[in-house]
């Protein structure tokens, strides 16, 4: 890890993140990701040790989980990482055990957070603003990180900031999503064809849960094999429009 730190920082990254939250099996079983929950001490070590390969300039930050099976050994997981030396922390409020099952227990998060220093960030089960603010309030964090709510709901982040500072915004209408996924479609028919017909209903079984619209073009394409039908399909029922472009939507 150390070593492949000092590499990511030659090559320019701005910052290293290790993910100690992954909950995926294939991760766990190559002893990766929130299998690394059981042993505190491997968490702290592995951070110490990317802390001193790097440049002080280069943050260090980490993302747990609040144990694996259970969270009882949360607390020192959470406390050690910022004594290992990491400079942020953002912890997705389930264990292992609960996948991606609701609820999300936020106010775990908050019996740990006035123990630590440095910046901590609250994830998991965020899907609207109302749940937004709700993980803020429980866990007691400002910051949030958005997950799998952002691929349902492409422009949450900015729904979430409007209510945060008074604002009037409007959602993105489907039509103005649906070149994203164009795009996403073209992307990956480019650079990843193996993969590119299962990443691409993936996002949509999560766009269907804000948009019927993609729930009756799903149930339309989610038994193609190919990326080219898929677009073709999409570009079937809805006809590219110059004006909505996936450059045009950038900044929503």
């Amino acid at each position: 890890m150390a070593l492949n730190a000092q590499a990511l920082e030659r090559l320019g990254a701005p910052g290293i993140d290790i993910n100690f939250g992954c909950p995926s099996k294939t991760v766990n079983k190559s002893d990766g990701g929130s299998v690394l929950l059981r042993e505190p001490e491997r968490v702290h070590g592995i951070i110490r040790a990317v802390c001193e390969a790097v440049s002080p300039h280069v943050p260090v930050t980490a993302k747990i989980r609040l144990g694996f099976k259970d969270s009882s050994l949360f607390e020192d997981i959470a406390l050690g990482v910022e004594a290992a030396g990491a400079t942020e922390l953002c912890i997705h409020a389930r264990t292992k055990q609960h996948g991606y099952l609701p609820p999300a227990y936020w106010a775990e998060i908050g019996k740990v957070k006035p123990k630590l220093s440095i910046p901590v960030i609250a994830n998991g089960e965020i899907w609207s603003a109302a749940n937004a603010r709700q993980a803020q309030v429980e866990s007691g964090c400002t910051d949030l990180m958005l997950g799998r709510g952002a691929l349902s709901f492409p422009d949450l982040a900015r729904v979430i900031h409007a209510q945060h500072v008074g604002e009037v915004y409007t959602p993105l209408p489907w039509s103005a999503v649906l070149p994203l996924v164009q795009h996403y479609a073209d992307q990956l028919e480019e650079r990843a064809p193996k993969y590119a017909t299962s990443f691409i209903k993936q996002w949509f079984t999560y766009l269907r849960r804000q948009y019927p619209e993609a729930e009756a073009l799903f149930q339309h394409i989610k038994r193609m094999k190919l990326p080219g039908e898929i677009k073709a399909a999409i570009m079937e029922e809805y006809p590219p429009s110059p004006t909505l472009t996936p450059q045009g939507v950038k900044g929503a």
